[in-house]
This record gives C-alpha cells, structure tokens and sequence, in this order.
C-alpha cells in the first residue's frame, strides 16, 4: 500500500501532509497490516524562533469488512503505534537560547474505516478516514522569566484522510 494523507494536529491551520505505506495480511474476515506514515516537515516561525517540526507513525491496524464484493470492501478497524515528533529551533534573534532537535515518542490510536476499489486483478485504491488520539503530544513554546509560555499545543484528537494505491496477492 502506498499513499498520500493528511491530518488536522492543531500545530497549523493546514495540519500535516505525508506519505503512507503499508504491509500486511488479509484474510476473508480480517485484515493486518503494518502501516508507516511520514508527514512532511512543516516550519513553524514567530517573531522569535524558526521551528522545523516533524511527524512520523509506525504501527499495527486490524480491520473486519462490513460490506464486500468482488470489487469492492468496505472495513472498520482500529490501530495502535508509536507517534514520533521531530523538532529543531533556530534563533532569529540574540538572546533566544533554543533547545537542541530532539524527537518526542507519543501514543497514537484510534478507529478507522475504509473504502476500497479493486479494478484490476491485482490492483485497487483506497480510502480511509481515520480519528486519531495521540497522547504525550509536545506543547511548544518559551520559558521566560514568568515560566512556561505555550504558543502550539496540538489537538489531543485529529481527524485523518488517506488515499492510497494497493497491490494485491
């Protein structure tokens, strides 16, 4: 399985856009598949700092067909994985001391449902709305002489689409 996503995370108005890809087995009541997803970098800039921020999923998602013909299936499942945030700061002025890049592991899973179009033998497209829960998400922002300034924290909750080519046995 290989395609494209994108999720709103609360990070920016855009959310984050990427890259899926996805190994695993299906049988006739059930499917397994490991999934890898990598959203481009996105830069998040402010009157003091320049934040390269990263987002990246590996993880395990079972899913059942509700509906199923030969050329189409419909499934509802849910996923579980490590969530991996990547994050370097650079200054745009004197006096900003900004923390080393680092990456932030955090939880994520949620349900998800799946529409999928077989028009070959051993090719067809898929659709998959997903709600993701992510939990230990960074908070970015500043430690200032008054303590902790947040200026992004990310929604707990984020809506996921996904559109992705497959190859079938």
């Amino acid at each position: 399985m290989v395609g494209g996503l994108a999720s709103l995370d609360g990070y920016t108005s855009a959310g984050y856009q990427g890259l899926v890809l996805a190994a695993g087995w299906e049988f006739p009541s059930w499917r397994l598949r490991f999934q890898f997803l990598a959203g481009q970098p996105n830069t998040l800039v402010d009157e003091r700092t320049e934040v390269q921020f990263g987002q990246y999923t590996f993880g395990l998602w079972l899913d059942t067909p509700l509906l199923q013909s030969p050329g189409w299936r419909w499934a509802v499942g849910a996923g579980a994985g490590l969530h991996v945030f990547s994050r370097s700061t650079f200054p745009l002025f004197r006096g900003v001391r900004p923390e080393d890049p680092r990456l932030i592991p955090a939880l994520l899973t949620g349900p998800e449902t799946s529409l999928r179009w077989r028009f070959a033998r051993r090719f067809a497209v898929e659709g998959t709305a997903s709600v993701d829960v992510v939990v230990g998400r960074p908070i970015l922002g500043y430690v200032t002489n008054n303590g902790f300034e947040p200026l992004h924290r990310g929604w707990p909750v984020r809506p996921r689409l996904a559109v992705s080519f497959l190859v079938l046995p």
